[in-house]
């Protein structure tokens, strides 16, 4: 009994949810090396040729930087120790216009900045990079179907259902010998129709099920706030402090470059990546997010907080020093991707999103011959024809494989 109900819970939510995972699928794998790809169509943008003489230092970069742009306000600056990287500078805009549009309420509004890039050894504005408003785009459609709050609601409900989908999934194939891998992993290919399509949709979903579970729990974090708030609580995180540190004393001085950068040199005693995130107000401090020379992944990033003006230490939070649950919560964007397992979770995570239509494709299909089959069983054929998941099916393995 329990088996004919998580069936049909099955086949619901997969009818039901399928197109929108297998658009999520798509995009989630073509986001899956949109920095390298970047890097790759933009030489001369997001790459520059080194030179013997070194970059600037970073209070005549930046003020090369404002001369040539004194209407815009800077908001931050990412910098790299790869001497062939350009410099990623953030420019204050308004929260109108174009970059609001489509996006749900909850992602509007607050800071933003748009984002140049500029050459480290002569302070030169570079292009707009080519394929940027592509990932953007992609990017939206994957996490709310470029829909806004409608997109996003959709999206929710669809990685809860993808949840169930593995839950159930395996459940329903779970078979009478655990031990025997060949039923678990395995599928004849001379199987025909329905059969073939069964095994097709049930094995393969078994290889990739670890790797969906994964981005189904990891991708609820974005989609609704009881769940983060459920994960602050189990791993004793606070939500992310969104105001920054205060000051004792408002700065009455704009940020000074240089003792800010000798002052994060000393305390980080090297890096690999840093932002530097200039405060909006006076009463906010400075905050430079950095990654080791060897981070973990590409989110580990720790944090220094300096005075604006003086430079002065007021807190450096170490990535590696936290508790165990702060470094989970850290990390839920490149589990999401997989590329918290390197490179080879990264490539097996986009070839398991890259397979999500093949569910929606083989799930319909099966449907629609069930539907068929329903025909034929109302037809008077029932002693041919099951209308039961095939492991409840009372037929034999053979003569299951043969009519389904």
């Amino acid at each position: 009994m329990m088996k004919k109900i998580w069936f049909r819970v099955h086949w619901l939510l997969g009818i039901t949810a399928s197109v929108a995972l297998a658009i999520m699928g798509v995009t989630g794998a073509l986001l899956s090396f949109e920095e390298a790809l970047l890097r790759w169509l933009n030489p001369g943008v997001m790459t520059v040729t080194p030179r013997a003489e070194g970059p600037l230092p970073l209070q005549e970069l930046v003020a090369r930087i404002q001369a040539a742009l004194p209407e815009k306000r800077l908001t931050g600056l990412t910098l790299s120790a790869d001497l062939r990287d350009a410099v990623r500078v953030g420019f204050a805009v308004s929260g109108s216009g174009r970059g609001g549009q489509g996006r749900p309420a909850s992602q509007r509004g607050g800071r933003r900045s748009e984002w140049r890039y500029v050459d480290p050894y002569t302070g030169e504005i570079l292009g707009e990079p080519r394929g940027q408003a592509f990932f953007r785009f992609t990017m939206e459609f994957h996490r709310w179907l470029a829909m806004g709050d409608v997109g996003k609601a959709v999206t929710g409900a669809s990685t809860l259902a993808l949840v169930v989908l593995c839950l159930s999934g395996l459940y329903l194939r779970w078979p009478r010998k655990i031990s025997d891998w060949r039923t678990w992993l395995t599928f004849s290919p001379t199987l025909k129709g329905r059969a073939f399509l069964w095994r097709l949709h049930s094995v393969t979903g078994t290889w990739v099920l670890l790797f969906y579970l994964l981005a189904g729990l990891t991708g609820l974090f974005w989609s609704y706030e009881w769940y983060r708030n459920g994960l602050n609580a189990l791993t004793g995180t606070a939500p992310p402090n969104r105001e920054g540190i205060l000051l004792e004393t408002p700065a009455t001085d704009a940020p000074d470059i240089a003792a800010i950068w000798v002052s994060f040199l000393r305390t980080a005693h090297g890096f690999s990546t840093v932002n530097i995130n200039f405060p909006e107000k006076p009463t906010q401090a400075l905050e430079v997010r950095y990654l080791d020379v060897n981070p973990p992944h590409e989110r580990a990033f720790n944090q220094l907080v300096l005075h604006p003006v003086s430079g002065a230490v007021l807190r450096h939070d170490r990535y590696a020093e936290r508790p165990l649950g702060m470094r989970f919560m850290n990390s839920v964007f490149v589990l999401h991707s997989g590329s918290f397992f390197g490179l080879p979770g990264l490539v097996l995570m986009m070839v398991a999103s890259l397979l999500m239509p093949l569910f929606a494709i083989t799930g319909w299909q099966l449907y629609l011959g069930r539907r068929a089959k329903k025909y034929a069983y109302n037809q008077g054929f029932s002693h041919l024809v099951s209308l039961d998941s095939p492991q409840d099916s009372p037929l034999s393995q053979e003569e299951r494989d043969s009519i389904l």
